[in-house]
């Protein structure tokens, strides 16, 4: 299993209300308390916690039959077969968290087995899980580098991109080379839909349960979300760069998303947003009530970036509103036909280039037919650019595309949002030509893409190279 534990427990059980983290020096985890009370964070040590366990596992029969969390047997349970002096001391204070933290161990040393479990109030303790968690821990123990170099975020100009083109142009790409070299600690990435609105973006108050002794009950808190998570990060890290990526910002009700936050997108101003009472009550516990992020208001850290992508060719929803569109820098992704990219940074290679296409036993260069396509669809007057298709419509590790994948993305693409309504004239396809009738895709599909290459006046190629294309 290759997944950090951290990770895996905030992915999978999102709405517990006990933190867990991983440190980054020393081979120790932390983790908290509801905070019901004020937030408390506590430390164990990886051997600590394998102790733990080795102790649990030696007194499996003691353990076995109390899966679910009673406090007053679990406090008992742990005091007195705990070992470790450490954790003995924590389990009598702490039971609870100290429960949820272990129960979160099992199931990240058995995923995916154990997702679905209530972790903050279920233990599973089969012999096999307790020994897989052993075994876990002890590999992490002996690979966890206890001076590991602290991950860094060099500090940039901080600003608000949306990167926008065609589809298929590699604007995410685009995003990607900025992010992939960061510890994910400096960067949230989401994705706009129809659906997302100004709650999940910033938070809300949400129900959860909480055992008071030998009841439960339930209560509301704030669970922030994607913009308040790297707001308070960006915040309290000023010497390191933080990003939002925003993916398919178009696709979502940017007004109803953003709120009076998009106010805070212009940079050139000391404007600052009065956040409502929850979330002003989550950035005071976070941050101070004197701190600069929340004293006088919500106002964009100095070290945190915006970057955004939008496909042009979406029939948004939702339009973006100027005052909206002009606190954003725009930046064109274009189409490339040529093997390389011309950058600003210097030349990088176009690997849609050696694209090929197999049509039974022939090919031909997936970068001949978007460049002939396109140049159809550029002409159109009721289409345009918008719609053109990508170097990286269809992606290929391969460098080969299928006749199946090309009629399915390619092809269907053309037909339902390209061409459908267009006379035979402006189009690829021939009147009383339907999508249906590329299949069956070996031999009908494999008729009609030859007369649309044929229309394109694309070059077939052989499937084996000739002598010739071999020196080329």
């Amino acid at each position: 299993m290759n997944i950090n534990p951290e990770e895996y427990i905030k992915q999978t059980f999102p709405n517990s209300p006990f933190n867990f983290s991983l440190s980054t020096r020393g081979g120790y985890i932390t983790f908290s308390n509801s905070g019901i009370r004020g937030i408390k964070s506590f430390s164990l040590g990886l051997d600590t916690l394998i102790q733990i366990f080795k102790d649990i596992l030696e007194e499996l029969n003691n353990f076995a039959p109390h899966t679910r969390y009673d406090e007053t047997l679990w406090r008992n349970l742990e005091s007195r077969y705990y070992t470790d002096n450490t954790a003995n001391s924590i389990s009598t204070v702490q039971t609870k968290p100290l429960f949820s933290t272990i129960s979160k161990i099992i199931a990240w040393a058995n995923y995916p087995l154990l997702d679905n479990t209530d972790v903050d109030n279920i233990i599973s303790l089969d012999e096999s899980h307790i020994k897989n968690t052993i075994n876990k821990l002890e590999e992490l123990a002996e690979t966890f580098n206890p001076v590991k170099e602290v991950p860094v975020s060099a500090l940039e100009k901080a600003e608000n991109i949306i990167y926008y083109g065609s589809p298929g142009t590699g604007k995410s790409y685009k995003v990607n080379e900025i992010l992939k070299p960061l510890d994910m600690k400096f960067y949230e990435r989401v994705t706009f839909h129809p659906e997302y609105d100004h709650a999940s973006f910033v938070g809300t108050y949400k129900p959860t349960t909480e055992n008071e002794g030998t009841m439960e009950q339930l209560k509301y808190k704030f669970v922030p979300q994607v913009f308040t998570n790297i707001y308070i990060r960006a915040w309290q890290d000023q010497d390191n760069q933080y990003y939002l990526a925003i993916e398919e910002i178009n696709r979502g009700n940017c007004a109803e998303i953003f709120g009076d936050i998009f106010q805070l997108l212009d940079r050139t101003s000391n404007y600052t947003v009065t956040p409502d009472e929850a979330l002003k009550k989550h950035l005071i516990n976070e941050l101070g009530p004197t701190h600069d992020g929340v004293v006088n208001g919500l106002k964009l850290p100095p070290n945190l970036s915006l970057l955004a992508t939008m496909n042009t060719s979406d029939q948004s929803l939702f339009p973006m509103d100027s005052a909206f569109k002009r606190r954003w820098d725009w930046e064109y992704i274009p189409i490339c036909y040529t093997e390389t990219y011309e950058l600003e940074e210097g030349t990088k290679e176009n690997e849609s280039f050696k694209y090929l296409v197999k049509i039974g036993n022939e090919k031909f260069k997936w970068i001949d037919f978007i460049e002939a396509v396109n140049k159809i669809i550029r002409q159109n007057e009721n289409l345009g650019m918008d719609k053109c298709i990508g170097n990286y419509f269809i992606k290929s590790d391969t460098n080969e595309i299928s006749l199946k994948e090309f009629i399915n993305k390619a092809i269907f693409y053309l037909w339902n949002d390209v061409f459908k309504d267009e006379e035979e004239a402006n189009s690829i396809f021939k009147r009383g030509t339907f999508y249906e009738d590329f299949f069956p895709i070996g031999t009908n599909g494999l008729e009609h893409v030859k007369k649309i290459l044929d229309f394109l006046n694309v070059q077939i190629l052989p499937l084996t190279p000739t002598s010739e294309e071999s020196s080329d």
